[in-house]
C-alpha cells in the first residue's frame, strides 16, 4: 500500500480520539481562566474544525488544502461569534474588524497579567482563549491525522495541560491526570491501531496469508505501547516532580521608572515580602488624623486550603456606584478626603481608603464592587494614576460597639463557613483565649491582644522554614504551635477563630498606611508606602456598625481604638456626615458599610428572598451530568465500533462479525493469540455453557469460507446478515456467560479500546 493510503485510514476514529485529548488537556485550564459562554463557543468551534477535517479526507481532498480549509473555518467561526457586528457576510473580517485586533490582544494581556485566577472572561479574554484553541486545534489536526506524529501532539497537550499548574500552583488532581493519562493513551493507540489495519488490509490484498503484515503489525502494536507507555512515565515525572520546582513569575515591569510591584489577593504574599529589592509603590495625603489603610479585595471564601477573593457585581465606577454608608442613627460617621498617587504598581485593584463613598480623577475605565467596597480595573491599570477618595469612616463608642454584637443576618454564608475537616486546637485555642469576655467585641479584642503580645514573633523567615507558608488550615494550626509568622498567618488564624466564635469575618488585601516622608501638600503631609508594607488583615461584622477592622500582626500597624462616651468628641479634620439609617437585620438587608449583598441576592422590602433551588442544583447537576458523561465515554465508543462492524458483516464482510467475536471475548477476559485459527477458537466458545454452540459453528463456517473460499463465497449479503445475527448472538452469550461485575466491565471499560 502506498503510504498517503495509510494516512488516510482511520481518520474519523483519530478526530474522535483527538477531540477527547484536547477536552482532558483543556479541562484543567478552568483552574485558571473561569467557565462562561467562552467554553460552549470553544467546543463549538473545536468539533467543527475536527468534524470540517474529517469530512474533507473522506472526499480524498489533499492534505494542504484540508489544513487551509480548517484555518479558514476557524477564522470564519470566530469572526461570526465575536466580530459580527463589524464582519462582511458575518464571517469576513473587514477593515473595523482589523481595527480592534490591537486592542483586543492588549486588553487580553493585561488581564492575564495583572488579574487573579480564575480569571472572568470579558470579550478580549474570551476572543484571545477561543482563537488559541481554534489554532490548538488545527495545528494537532495536521500533526496527528495528517503528519501522524501523535507523539508530537501528546507533547504539545502536555504543555496546555501544564499552564494551570504553572499560573496556579496547587496540589495535583488525581481524577483530571489520570482522565488526561488516559485520553494520550487512547489517542496513540487509536492511531497505531488505524496504521496497522491499513498495513494488514494491504498485505492481505498481495499476499494470500498476510502472514508477514500481521508480524509486522504485532511488532507495530508492540511499539506503540511501549511508546505510550514512556510518554504516561514522563508525564507522571513532570507534573508531580518537575512542575513544583519550577519558578513563579516575577513581577509586572510597570510604565514607570523602575519596577513595578503588583497585588497577589491569592494571599501568597510570602514571595512579594520576601523580594530583596524595596521600591516605593505609592503615596498618600490626607485630612485625616492618621495616614489610613488601603484595601484592594476582600476574601470571604475558605474551603480549608486558600481564600478566594470575593467576586461579586460589579458596575461602572461612578460618583454613586459604591453607595452610602449607613449605621444606626446614633452613630458617628467622619467624612476624609484622601489622595492616592502611585508610583510603582502594576494592579487591577485600585488601593482606597475604607469604606470609600466616591473616587475621583481616575484615568481609564473602572468597574466598583459595591459589596465590599473597592474598584477593579476594567481594562484600565494603576500605574501612573492619581486619584482621590472620599471616605465615610463609621466611628463608635467603646459602649456602642460592645452593644452591638456581631450578626450574620444579611451576609453571604461564605462570611461563616468553616471547613468539617478542621483541626481541634483552633476553636480550643480561641475558646480558652476569650474565656471570661463577655461582648463579641471584648472577646475579639482579647484575640487581638494575644496575638500582639510577647508570645508571638513576625517573621517571614520562620514559616518557609518550618513548611506552613500558606494559610489553611493546617497552616493555622502549625502557626498557633510555633506562634512566629507574618500578616497572612495572623489574619487567616485570627478570622478562622472568629468562624469558631460563631462570627461572620473575611480578610483585606491592601497596604499598610506608610511612613511620614516630611513633606506636605496642600497642607496635607505626605506618607510613603513601599512595597514591602502589602499587608492583610481580618474583618468582623457588627451590627448596624458594618465590617470592622482588627490588626492582629504583631510589630506591624495599629490596631483601631474607640473613645468611651464620656469623653470630648476631638476635632481631628473631618466633617461629621448623617448616617443613612441601618437596615432591620433581614436576610435582605445590605449589610452596613461594605458588604451589601449581590443585586441578585436581595429582594423587595418586606419580602423574603429564597433561594433558587434549580439555580443552586443546576451546577452539581452539571458536574454529575459531566461525571456520568465521562464515565460512559469508553462504552459509547465501544458502541460506536460494533455498530460499524455489524454494518460492515451485513455489507458482506464476514471477517468484521469475526472481529466483533474476538473484541466481545478480550473485552470479557479470554486470552486471545494471533495464531490461534478460528476453528480452534470457535471451540473454545462454544465449550461456554452460555455461548450457542450452533451460532459459533455456522459462524466459523462462514469465515473459512470468506478466508479460503473462491473469491466471492460467502461474500454475498444474505451471508453476511446470517454472520452480523450470529456475531450478536455469541457477544450476548459470552456477556452471559460471566460473573456481574466482569460484565459490567466488559460494557463500560472495554479492553480492546485500549488494545483491539
Amino acid at each position: 500500500m502506498r503510504r498517503p493510503e495509510v494516512r488516510r485510514s482511520g481518520h474519523v476514529r483519530l478526530a474522535l480520539a483527538l477531540l477527547v485529548a484536547i477536552a482532558a488537556a483543556v479541562l484543567p485550564l478552568l483552574r485558571v481562566v473561569a467557565a462562561g459562554p467562552w467554553l460552549a463557543a470553544a467546543a463549538a468551534v473545536v468539533v467543527a474544525i475536527l468534524g470540517t477535517g474529517a469530512a474533507l479526507r473522506r472526499l480524498r481532498t489533499p492534505a494542504v488544502l484540508v489544513t487551509l480549509a480548517e484555518l479558514l473555518l476557524a477564522g470564519a467561526l470566530v469572526t461570526a461569534i465575536y466580530f459580527g457586528g463589524t464582519a462582511l457576510l458575518l464571517v469576513i473580517p473587514s477593515p473595523g474588524t482589523i481595527a480592534e485586533l490591537p486592542a483586543i490582544a492588549a486588553g487580553a494581556a493585561d488581564q492575564i497579567i495583572t488579574g487573579v485566577a480564575p480569571l472572568e472572561v470579558g470579550r478580549a479574554l474570551a476572543v484571545v482563549t477561543v482563537s488559541a484553541l481554534a489554532a490548538l486545534t488545527v495545528l494537532l489536526d495536521h500533526t496527528v491525522i495528517t503528519a501522524r506524529m501523535p507523539l508530537l501532539a501528546a507533547v504539545a497537550l502536555v504543555a496546555v495541560w501544564l499552564i494551570p499548574a504553572l499560573s496556579v500552583p496547587a496540589p495535583l488532581d488525581i481524577a483530571t491526570f489520570v482522565a488526561f493519562a488516559a485520553s494520550l493513551l487512547l489517542l496513540l493507540r487509536t492511531e497505531t491501531r488505524t496504521r496497522e489495519r491499513a498495513l494488514v488490509a494491504a498485505a492481505a490484498s498481495r499476499t494470500p496469508s498476510g502472514a508477514a503484515a500481521s508480524a509486522t503489525s504485532g511488532r507495530s502494536s508492540r511499539t506503540g505501547s511501549a511508546l505510550a507507555a514512556g510518554l504516561a512515565v514522563a508525564a507522571i515525572v513532570a507534573t508531580v516532580a518537575v512542575v513544583p520546582e519550577l519558578p513563579r513569575p516575577a513581577p509586572r515591569v510597570g510604565i514607570g521608572t523602575g519596577p513595578a510591584t503588583t497585588i497577589n489577593p491569592n494571599l501568597e504574599l510570602g514571595d512579594d515580602l520576601r523580594r530583596p529589592t524595596e521600591v516605593e509603590v505609592l503615596t498618600t495625603r490626607t485630612n485625616a488624623p492618621s495616614a489610613p489603610y488601603l484595601r484592594a479585595t476582600t476574601l470571604s471564601r475558605f474551603d480549608g486550603r486558600v481564600w478566594e477573593p470575593d467576586r461579586d457585581e460589579t458596575a461602572p465606577l461612578t460618583p454613586e456606584a459604591l453607595g452610602p454608608v449607613v449605621a444606626d442613627p446614633d452613630i458617628r460617621i467622619t467624612e476624609y478626603r484622601t489622595t492616592v498617587a502611585i508610583t510603582q504598581l502594576s494592579s487591577t485593584w485600585l488601593p482606597i481608603p475604607s469604606p470609600a463613598v466616591r473616587v475621583d480623577d481616575l484615568a481609564g475605565s473602572w468597574a466598583a464592587m459595591p459589596s465590599n467596597r473597592t474598584v477593579i480595573g476594567d481594562g484600565a491599570d494603576t500605574q501612573g494614576q492619581e486619584y482621590v477618595t472620599t471616605t465615610h469612616v463609621v466611628r463608635p463608642t467603646l459602649e456602642q460597639i460592645q452593644a452591638a454584637g456581631t450578626t450574620a443576618e444579611g451576609l453571604s454564608e461564605s462570611v461563616t463557613q468553616l471547613p468539617e475537616a478542621m483541626p481541634p486546637s483552633i476553636e480550643r485555642t480561641a475558646r480558652e483565649i476569650t474565656a471570661g469576655e463577655v461582648t463579641a467585641y471584648d472577646q475579639l479584642a482579647a484575640l487581638q491582644r494575644w496575638f500582639r503580645g510577647s508570645d508571638f514573633r513576625y517573621s517571614l523567615d520562620a514559616p518557609v522554614a518550618d513548611g506552613f507558608d500558606g494559610s489553611g488550615v493546617d497552616a493555622i494550626a502549625d502557626f498557633l504551635e510555633v506562634r512566629s509568622g507574618y500578616c497572612v498567618h495572623y489574619a487567616s488564624a485570627f478570622a478562622v477563630m472568629a468562624r469558631t466564635l460563631g462570627m461572620p469575618s473575611r480578610i483585606v488585601v491592601g497596604y499598610l498606611p506608610g511612613s511620614l516622608t516630611g513633606r506636605s501638600v496642600d497642607g496635607e503631609s505626605v506618607a510613603s508606602v513601599m512595597s514591602s508594607q502589602l499587608h492583610s488583615w481580618p474583618e468582623v461584622y457588627f451590627a448596624g456598625i458594618g465590617w470592622v477592622p482588627f490588626e492582629p500582626t504583631n510589630s506591624l500597624g495599629a490596631p483601631p481604638t474607640y473613645q468611651r462616651s464620656t469623653q470630648p468628641v476631638p476635632d481631628d479634620g473631618g466633617e461629621d456626615v448623617t448616617p443613612d439609617p441601618a437596615p432591620q437585620p433581614t436576610a435582605s438587608a445590605a449589610p452596613s458599610d461594605a458588604a451589601a449583598p449581590s443585586p441578585a441576592t436581595t429582594a423587595a422590602p418586606g419580602t423574603t428572598s429564597p433561594t433558587p433551588s434549580v439555580a443552586v442544583a443546576l451546577p452539581y447537576a452539571g458536574v454529575v451530568l459531566g461525571a456520568v458523561a465521562l464515565l460512559l465515554l469508553p462504552a459509547l465508543l465501544a458502541a460506536v465500533r460494533r455498530h460499524r462492524q455489524l454494518s460492515a458483516a451485513r455489507g458482506g464482510n464476514i471477517l468484521a462479525a469475526w472481529q466483533l467475536v474476538r473484541d466481545s471475548a478480550r473485552d470479557v477476559g479470554l486470552p486471545l493469540s494471533d495464531a490461534e485459527s478460528p476453528r480452534a477458537l470457535g471451540t473454545r466458545l462454544s465449550a461456554l455453557p452460555a455461548v450457542p454452540a450452533e451460532r459459533v459453528a455456522a459462524l466459523v463456517d462462514a469465515v473459512e469460507r470468506a478466508g479460503f473460499g473462491r473469491p466471492g463465497d460467502g461474500m454475498d449479503i444474505s451471508a453476511g446478515g446470517a454472520a452480523a445475527a450470529d456475531a450478536a448472538e455469541v457477544r450476548r452469550g459470552l456477556l452471559a456467560s460471566v460473573s456481574t461485575p466482569r460484565r459490567l466491565t466488559a460494557i463500560l471499560l472495554p479492553r480492546t479500546l485500549v488494545r483491539a
